[in-house]
């Protein structure tokens, strides 16, 4: 594994404030741009020399006074100068770069933990292609504006060095060389203040382009099984037609730009040759400060031809550095949007995350869990309304009820991927946001409802919860959730590459894998949601048998729409419309002849229909 270079412990971010927060998350790197500034500056000193070089070239030519030794000491101070430089400018690139390579690199790994960090809310309401989008393009222009954007702000410094060069040949010329200053300074302006809008437009719309594509290539299946792709296709079409748009207003103005800028400064080149042309015609007299015994005097000389040609190549050196300005301020738009998006994910706090109340002394725990007069809301939508329950440690409870009655929010909040809006959880008489979520997940075994695997190998999705697991403990887990007969027919085994998704397996074989990786983990507390809806009834009642075994050991919620699955558990909550309605055994329930007993006698019938 690579070492981050950020040593910084806990990065910050200022929301707003997007090159506040650059430069303190690029305090790492400051030795690198230090350093790459002093070469810059060298490389420009080097620089300098050309024009001098240049005027002391032609002026000795004009005056008949060149030799053959002058003439190769000069020419060897070119090329030694230009060598300097060009070594100078190779290692202002090579840190300037690598430091923001290193920096790219940091943020994005932060940027990760921080996402991994943030509660399960923040992904229920965020689209997964926005928070791509964020870590790919805006990183990137971030990225460089911190690399070129830096090289061509640097690149700035040269403009007072070449202004004072050309002010010694003629403050005249240098004056009407900067007639175009204002005109540009309006239109980079308004160009700025607009590119700074399109530029956050254009990124918003590439968050709506990601999360399209992302969506329907996860759901691939879908989209087929529907026949629904023209519909899709048409869709993405309109989103990417909206970004080509955006992003072409902001490529016109940014192609706009350069030849205004170009334009206004070819203009005060053709008025400085024909105004400088005069001047050598007419041997101006100019002032110059000129060394004496007594100190800088200014003295009146001739403007010269050789003076001119020094002027004209200062005033090319000038073009560049102006022209660029441009180009370093779209980058510097476009970095301020993308690292202001980048800030608004960083700057987001968990909504579940241990505080001043954890306590840290609890490393274990043995498995009790209370509900105690509990109710919870999805962002304002009553989800459970005053439940309470308890189930001892080593106990079975179960969970029947209809659809959107409050199961799988029951078994979220023990996870504590949410807080009740009310009430208390307990476990071990604990109250659950006292426990370190570290133990409190690491003691839990959890197959959701919506199993998910990664692209990866059959083993690395076992291994997700305990990556030190043995093989023999990889094989009795397996066996348990009776999937080593899939095992033995896939092509490498363990070793098989999965699809996306698992796409390559069965929901029933998802599901046998999502229960070995929860058995696998060694749970005190196993959480199984609807964990055998997929699997035939010979398989679930096989899969039964060696749980119940297991699980007596541990504390077991199950929550199920089969009363075969669930008919042996210690205890039998009935939730209806977010309430308990009805609890007790098996037995108990049925003797009821309530909300139980009547889901029993549904599904005895649909039972019979199918023999039949």
């Amino acid at each position: 594994m690579i070492p981050s270079h950020l040593s910084i412990k806990k990065p910050q971010v200022f929301v707003g404030r997007p090159f506040k927060t650059l430069l303190y998350l690029n305090r790492p790197y400051a030795r690198d741009y230090i350093i790459g500034v002093l070469f810059s500056l060298g490389f420009m000193g080097m620089e300098q020399a050309t024009p001098l070089v240049l005027r002391a070239i032609v002026g000795r030519f004009e005056s008949r006074q060149m030799s053959w030794n002058l003439l190769l000491l000069l020419f060897s101070i070119l090329i030694v100068a230009s060598l300097l430089a060009g070594v100078a400018r190779y290692w202002e690139r090579t840190l300037i770069i690598r430091a923001s390579r290193k920096f790219e690199y940091d943020l994005r790994n932060e940027y990760y933990r921080r996402i991994e960090r943030l509660s399960l809310r923040f992904f229920r309401n965020t689209p997964t292609g926005d928070i791509m989008a964020r870590a790919t393009n805006d990183l990137n222009y971030v990225r460089l504006f911190l690399g070129p954007g830096v090289m061509g702000t640097i690149d700035m410094i040269r403009l007072p060095i070449v202004l004072s060069l050309m002010a010694y040949f003629s403050i005249r010329l240098t004056a009407l060389g900067l007639s175009s200053i204002p005109f540009i300074s309006l239109a980079v302006y308004f160009f700025v203040m607009y590119m700074h809008k399109q530029s956050q437009k254009v990124q918003e719309q590439f968050s709506v382009v990601s999360a399209r594509a992302q969506e329907n290539l996860a759901g691939a299946r879908i989209v087929k099984a529907y026949n629904a792709a023209d519909q899709e296709i048409a869709s993405f079409e309109q989103a990417s037609t909206t970004y080509m748009r955006e992003s072409l207003k902001l490529s016109y103005v940014m192609a706009l730009i350069w030849p205004a800028i170009e334009l206004a400064m070819g203009l005060v080149v053709l008025l400085v040759i024909w105004r400088g042309g005069l001047m050598v015609i007419r041997q101006t007299l100019v002032g110059r400060p000129v060394w004496t015994a007594s100190g800088i005097q200014f003295v009146m000389t001739p403007f010269t031809f050789a003076d001119f040609t020094g002027f004209i190549v200062c005033l090319i050196m000038l073009a560049f550095p102006i022209a660029q300005w441009g180009w370093v301020l779209s980058l510097y738009q476009r970095g301020a949007a993308s690292m202001n998006r980048i800030i608004e994910i960083m700057a987001m706090e968990p909504d579940i995350k241990d505080s001043s109340i954890t306590k840290t002394s609890i490393q274990s725990i043995r498995g009790e869990v209370i509900f105690d007069d509990v109710t919870f809301s999805y962002d304002g939508e009553p989800v459970l309304d005053h439940v309470s329950f308890q189930v001892a440690a080593g106990k079975s409870v179960a969970i029947v009820g209809p659809t959107g009655s409050g199961k799988s929010t029951v078994l979220s909040l023990i996870c504590r991927e949410y807080d009740p809006t009310a009430g208390q959880i307990l476990i071990d008489g604990v109250d659950i946001r006292q426990i370190p979520l570290r133990v409190l997940r690491g003691a839990i075994g959890y197959a959701p409802q919506d199993i998910f695997l990664f692209s990866d190998t059959v083993r690395e999705n076992l291994l997700l919860g305990k990556p030190d697991a043995s093989e023999e403990e990889l094989n009795q887990a397996c066996a348990i959730a009776q999937f080593t007969e899939t095992l033995e027919r896939l092509p490498q085994g363990y070793d098989t590459l999965l699809g996306e998704r698992g796409i390559n397996l069965s929901g029933g074989q998802k599901q046998r894998l999502a229960l070995a990786r929860a058995l696998l983990k060694n749970p005190t507390i196993i959480l199984l949601d609807d964990s055998l809806s997929s699997v035939d009834t010979h398989t679930e009642e096989e899969i039964m048998l060696r749980l119940r075994t297991y699980l007596s050991e541990r504390t077991s919620i199950v929550v199920s729409h089969r009363i075969s699955t669930i008919q042996h558990a210690d205890m039998i909550l009935v939730l209806k419309d977010g309430r308990i309605v009805e609890q007790g055994t098996h037995a108990d329930l049925l003797s009821l002849h309530g909300v139980y007993a009547e889901i029993c006698r549904r599904q005895m019938i649909e039972e019979q229909l199918k023999r039949t």
